[in-house]
């Protein structure tokens, strides 16, 4: 029975772990510092998310961070590293790989997470958009699963160079054992800052809300 709850847990762990705001290929840049912080909540059931990170840039292509996930009775710590290379406008290529640990089992290695990050215009002008992120977590006590986030996103500028871009596309798992997922939001940008207001599972009975803010310096 024990064997069993914490496969449970799992899959519901890696579930939440990469549903995420997309993100694009490239890093932070040379000696710059990236945060990220979000809360998520399903109304209607007691399930609260938080997902922290901060990022250093080593160089115009490498970065290095921390990053912490929690859950109502999970709490995770992961180390990454990521690399991210312009090939054009029309296509950018980036890669992470973050080890997580529980804080709750005496650090004991949880889960592996590997992403491929791809973007690039559509437009000359570069308001519209696409961009997948796929996900490959490798989990201690439980299967792997291999997911894909496809969006498209189109940026409207605002005055004082603020800008706000909405975003939408699906979710799926590349093993095609579930449903695919609609997802959907926009992020408002305030020169460093971006304010994330976002959604996914909206075709279940509790789609799951993010309100996320990043910065970089």
């Amino acid at each position: 029975m024990k064997k069993v709850v914490i496969l449970i847990v799992g899959l519901l762990l890696t579930t939440h772990v990469i549903a995420q705001i997309p993100y694009y290929a490239g890093t932070v840049g040379n000696g710059k510092i990236y945060g990220y912080t979000s809360l998520k909540v399903r109304p209607g059931i007691n399930h609260q998310e938080t997902y922290t990170t901060f990022q250093y840039g080593l160089g115009d292509h490498f970065a290095t961070g921390l990053d912490l996930y929690t859950a109502p009775g999970s709490t995770y710590w992961g180390a990454l590293v990521r690399y991210g290379w312009t090939v054009s406008k029309w296509f950018n290529i980036g890669a992470e790989m973050t080890p997580s640990f529980n804080l709750n089992d005496s650090f004991k290695f949880s889960y592996l997470t590997s992403a491929l990050y791809l973007n690039g215009a559509i437009s000359r002008n570069g308001r519209l958009f696409w961009c997948t992120n796929t996900w490959w977590i490798v989990n201690r006590d439980s299967p792997f699963t291999l997911s894909n986030y496809e969006y498209l996103g189109y940026t409207i500028p605002l005055k004082k160079g603020y800008a706000i871009t909405p975003m939408a596309g699906t979710i799926h798992s590349w093993k095609f054992d579930q449903d695919v997922d609609i997802a959907a939001g926009c992020y408002l940008t305030l020169k460093n800052w971006n304010v994330y207001v976002w959604g996914n599972d909206f075709l279940k009975d509790h789609p799951r809300f993010i309100l996320g803010i990043d910065f970089v310096y």
